[in-house]
């Protein structure tokens, strides 16, 4: 039986603010039954952050820049010393508690356009329907929703973000709550939150003083806020724990609103306009702080971040200056296409921006590890947190060596602190890996080892496996 361990605050306007798991008995007024620490009902999270385009890894005469030099234990000091020149020296902090696979396969063919049909191919494992261009359709649902149903809290859908155009060519296409059935994803993280926090039915007047900064989240529910943490019977790891919380939701309101102007309709088009290509990286964190804060509250346990559009056509800033669209720098000239003036030192720049869409996912895993977990350790141990690129590599935009990290053991399922070439492998089986190590099993209690299409050879990444 699982225990429902989410405990909620109901204030003005109807708002209900999630509170973190909690070990103290807190009594029926707050909702829900003590939690067991352990066991069956130790929450545990997915995150699926996509970057498109493919990698600066070795193809022909272009050099590896991506993948550390060798296979085997990872550790700090030597991706830092032996691989500073590699993008994957950016999570060297991380070192003991990622895997990072490489060899993971695309399992189906692209008889149409390679962007459109392998984003939907990510998650899904699935075949595409055939011929449809840039408006490729999966035939199953993607891992997220299959974790969704089976875990999270009240039966909600997972939280689905992206930054990035809604107009585009390619727009969003990593998550599926079944087949040929797309869900959309939210570019405003303003939007996102207000959902997120039951503010969305709101009245209008208080979403305006909340996106101003005149007002927390926490002033809806402030009375039952100091009566909670005033309480007895809450160990003070509780009352610290609460205090924490509430902290970072003021926090986040902080972070989501510091471009903001004062009057609404700024604030509105400063946060809400993913089109807008300078703050895209910026989006992009601000979807990770709300992933790190629903998951810290229990509201969800599974969630997807896209970076970019299909074809990502975002204009980097890096070191000062604005590179080429990113899809003409994978293609190596100025073109969507296959003919054009070639872009100067290509190679250098698909590499620097690798780099910067790992330092993006290093501060997810910041977010992650800032929260502590109730069962000792912190979020990011409770969690899988997954960087993939839907293509493997810069001009042929191949669907072979597609890279997949992990971070996180999800409670100690997962083997961490390693770099295999797991040797083409299709992504089926690393979505039943993390599928079944956030704790979702088949009918007969079995883990979860047939996802995807069937044609597929299924089963487990088993040199990852910990249980």
């Amino acid at each position: 039986m699982r225990i429902n361990r989410r405990k909620f605050l109901i204030g003005a306007a109807g708002v209900t603010v999630a509170l973190p798991a909690l070990e103290s008995w807190l009594g029926p007024s707050l909702g829900g039954s003590r939690a067991r620490a352990g066991g069956e009902d130790r929450a545990r999270f997915a995150v699926f952050v996509r970057a498109g385009n493919g990698v600066a890894q070795q193809w022909n005469d272009e050099p590896e820049q991506f993948w550390p030099r060798a296979t085997g234990a990872l550790t700090t000091a030597a991706m830092r010393e032996q691989n500073a020149d590699r993008a994957t020296t950016e999570l060297a902090d991380y070192a003991p508690r990622l895997n990072l696979l490489k060899g993971i396969q695309r399992p189906f063919s692209t008889p149409t356009c390679g962007h459109s049909d392998s984003i939907v191919q990510c998650l899904t494992a699935a075949q595409i329907n055939a011929g449809a261009g840039n408006a490729a359709q999966a035939r199953g649902e993607s891992a997220d929703w299959r974790i969704a149903r089976a875990m999270n809290p009240s039966g909600r859908e997972p939280l689905t973000l992206m930054a990035g155009p809604g107009s585009a060519y390619i727009a969003e296409g990593l998550s599926w709550s079944a087949a040929g059935v797309r869900t959309s994803a939210e570019r405003s993280p303003l939007n996102a939150y207000m959902r997120m926090m039951g503010l969305s039915s709101a009245p209008p007047e208080i979403q305006v003083r909340i996106a101003e900064r005149r007002m927390s989240v926490n002033d809806l529910v402030r009375d039952q806020m100091q009566s909670l943490l005033g309480r007895t019977d809450i160990s003070a790891r509780d009352r610290r724990r609460l205090q924490q919380h509430f902290d970072a939701i003021r926090d986040t309101e902080i972070r989501m609103s510091c471009d903001l102007d004062e009057s609404l309709v700024d604030a509105i088009s400063a946060i809400d306009n993913p089109q807008a290509n300078d703050v895209r990286p910026d989006v992009v964190r601000r979807h990770m702080d709300l992933v790190a804060f629903a998951f810290s509250c229990d509201i969800n346990r599974a969630a997807t971040i896209q970076v970019g559009e299909g074809n990502d056509q975002t204009q980097y800033e890096i070191g000062g200056s604005r590179l080429p669209r990113f899809h003409w720098i994978s293609h190596r000239i100025y073109s969507d296409g296959s003919d054009g003036e070639a872009i100067p030192n290509a190679v250098t720049l698909h590499h620097q921006v690798d780099r910067l869409h790992l330092q993006m996912f290093k501060y997810l895993l910041d977010r992650l590890d800032s929260y502590p977990s109730a069962y000792g350790g912190t979020l990011l141990d409770d969690s899988v947190a997954v960087w993939l690129n839907d293509l493997g590599n810069g001009p042929p935009h191949s669907g072979d060596k597609v890279p997949w990290l992990l971070a996180g053991s999800a409670g100690g399922f997962l083997r961490t602190g390693q770099y295999l070439d797991v040797g083409r492998v299709t992504i089926n089986r690393v979505l039943n890996t993390i599928i079944s190590a956030v704790g979702v099993r088949k009918d007969d209690g079995s883990l979860v080892d047939d996802f995807g299409d069937s044609s597929l050879t299924g089963g487990l990444i088993d040199q990852i496996v910990a249980t």
